[in-house]
This record gives structure tokens, C-alpha cells and sequence, in this order.
């Protein structure tokens, strides 16, 4: 079966790698010639650039047909797409998109998804809204409490853009150390108050460990997941039963089908000690750090596209290794000549 992954992070050639000597012909397409995913997959063509909503979703669908693709997993306009799967279907096509436009437009929104959330599943830490200077300021009094520390982030983005733990005053060492993600209050301020800002979410910034939960679902039920513990060197793949049961009613209560992650972050217990997970965010799409989840044996594309095709055996699902120290090695591709980009 041919399945086509289309225009998307670099990360996904580790996903493309993941079904090599399987019984799906691993195709990609993207809009630059000396992408990664096309490097990773044995059969590609581009994408034309520019092209948007509709339009794209058009396009996607008679290159589908043209190249004979049996199922589609897309990265570029997946949102828009969910709203094309009885097109694709019509034209013998599967197209996996993990949940209606609706849905993944709502949680992409994060101070919806907060709104919305319900924290009998995980709890989440204390925020608000601002979108200028003075209702940062306001936001800001809200939340001050002794010795909690406020961040800000975009209402709206991916990885870490515009995430910053803000401190009362410059810290020199942190300056000198590279931390990237410290900014002075008044320094936060000055920048708020110079032009019109986007949604931005104020939060108690918590100070236990960070979590990654990678996770493969159909039609809202988990498959498996795998929990990761950022931080020293590598990260480490935990047994937590608590997280993949979160995992478990995430997946049926938005009817996910696709690789998605969710982030925690450890908050004070009812002892003050930073050791209760909160939600942080779900994101309905593969995390840049799924590959460190694969390496606790759990083949994620190969779960999700035998799920799709009806011929997963979940009696023998593989088993998450856990206690694992896991780390990433990278390494230099040549661009062929034909393939580079100015």
C-alpha cells in the first residue's frame, strides 16, 4: 500500500524511516527539493508553494490519484483537511487527520483548550489572558502570589516560540549560562507596550519535572503512549500508569485518530513538593521528540496505519520499555546538487 506523508517538520523522516521493510511504500512530498522527509522516503515529488486552505486540499487530492496513494497522513493545512475526507474516500484515498477541523483548530487556540479542559482528568496551573500592556499589568496583579514565578506564552504557536519565565530583575547569570527563556519583568513590559499584540497567556510557572507523552490513537482509542521526563542529559522513558491513563481519556474525549503529544509539568502536592502533573497542552500533531519515544520499541506510524487498515492485532501490541535513558545523535546529510536550494 502506497501512503503518502505530506509537507512537514524535518523531524517526520524519523517516522518514514520507522516503516522501512514494512508492507507500506513510504512516499512524501514537500516544497523544498533537499528537505529531510524527502531524503528519508523511497518515492517523493514537491508540492507547489503558496498554495492554502481549499485550494491545497485540491491539489492534495488529484496528486494522490495521479500517484496511485492508498492512505494520506498530512502535516501542511491538516486542520483544513478534516473537512475532506469523504472527497478523498471517493476517490479510494484514506485520509488521516486526528480529529475534526473543529477540534484541532480548538485545541491549536490554547486558551480555549484551557477554558474547556477538565481538570478532573489532570489539573492545570492558575492563568489568564492579556493582549495589551494594561491588562498584562492587571493579569500580572492577578496572579503575583510569594515565591510563584509568572510566564508568558502565545495563545497560539508551536514548540517553545514566545515562551518566557519572567524575573523580577535581570540575572546576569542566567545571561552568561545562554538561558533563553528568562526575560525581566520590565523588560516584558516594554516590549508589550510596543505594538499590537496577539492573545497571550500569563501562568504560574511551575517548578517540578517536565513531561513529554507521546501517543497513537484511532477513532479515540489509545493504542499506546510513552511518557518522557525531560531534562539533564537524554531524556528518560518513565512507568507512569497515572499519565497514560490521562493519555487514554484524552484520546476518547476528543476522538482522536493520528500520533498526537500532550505536556505536563509537575506542580505542588498537598505537601508543597513539586510532584502533581499538570496540563500544560495537547497538541494534535507528532512532537518534535517522538523519536526518542520510539526508541521504548513502540513503532508509532506502523501502529497508526495498521489501525487505519484494519489489520492491527491488539493482542499483541508491543510492550513500552520503560527505565530507559534515551538520547539523540545527529548527523550531516549531503544535499545532492540537483536538490539544493538557494
Amino acid at each position: 500500500m502506497n501512503v503518502l506523508f505530506t509537507k512537514n517538520f524535518s523531524v517526520t523522516a524519523a517516522q518514514l524511516h520507522a516503516l522501512k521493510g514494512s508492507r507500506y511504500a513510504v512516499w512524501a512530498s514537500h516544497s523544498d527539493p533537499g528537505h529531510g522527509m524527502l531524503a528519508a522516503a523511497d518515492h517523493t515529488f514537491l508540492e507547489p508553494r503558496g498554495l492554502l486552505g481549499d485550494d491545497y486540499a485540491a491539489w492534495l487530492l488529484d496528486a494522490c490519484v495521479r500517484h496511485g496513494i492508498d492512505l494520506v497522513i498530512p502535516g501542511k493545512e491538516r486542520e483544513r483537511l478534516a473537512s475532506w475526507g469523504e472527497q478523498f474516500a471517493v476517490a479510494g484515498v484514506t485520509l488521516i487527520t486526528p480529529a475534526s477541523e473543529a477540534t484541532q483548530r480548538h485545541l491549536e487556540r490554547k486558551d480555549e483548550f484551557l477554558r474547556d479542559w477538565d481538570t478532573s482528568i489532570l489539573p492545570i496551573p492558575r492563568w489568564t489572558t492579556f493582549d495589551s500592556l494594561a491588562s498584562f499589568d492587571d493579569a500580572a496583579a492577578t496572579l503575583r502570589e510569594p515565591g510563584v514565578r509568572l510566564c508568558v506564552k502565545p495563545a497560539r504557536g508551536i514548540y517553545a516560540s514566545g515562551f518566557r519565565v519572567l524575573m523580577d530583575t535581570p540575572d546576569l547569570k542566567s545571561f552568561l549560562a545562554g538561558e533563553l527563556y528568562q526575560m525581566s519583568h520590565a523588560a516584558a513590559r516594554e516590549l508589550f507596550a510596543s505594538g499590537e499584540l496577539p492573545t497571550m497567556l500569563l501562568m504560574h510557572t511551575l517548578e517540578g519535572a517536565e513531561r513529554s507523552v507521546d501517543c497513537v490513537a484511532w477513532q479515540g482509542e489509545l493504542l499506546r503512549a510513552v511518557v518522557r521526563r525531560k531534562g539533564g542529559e537524554g531524556q528518560q522513558i518513565e512507568d507512569r500508569p497515572d499519565l497514560v491513563e490521562a493519555a487514554r481519556q484524552i484520546s476518547a474525549r476528543y476522538g482522536l485518530s493520528g500520533i498526537f503529544n500532550f505536556q505536563t509539568k509537575d506542580g505542588p502536592d498537598a505537601d508543597g513538593r513539586n510532584r502533581t502533573p499538570n496540563m500544560l497542552e495537547i497538541n494534535a500533531r507528532a512532537s518534535g521528540g517522538l523519536r526518542y519515544s520510539m526508541a521504548a520499541g513502540v513503532n508509532f506510524p506502523l501502529l497508526l496505519l495498521d489501525a487505519a487498515t484494519g489489520v492491527l492485532d491488539r493482542s499483541s501490541l508491543p510492550p513500552v520499555r520503560t527505565g530507559l535513558r534515551v538520547a539523540e545523535d545527529k548527523v550531516a546529510r549531503v544535499i545532492p546538487e540537483q536538490e539544493a536550494t538557494v
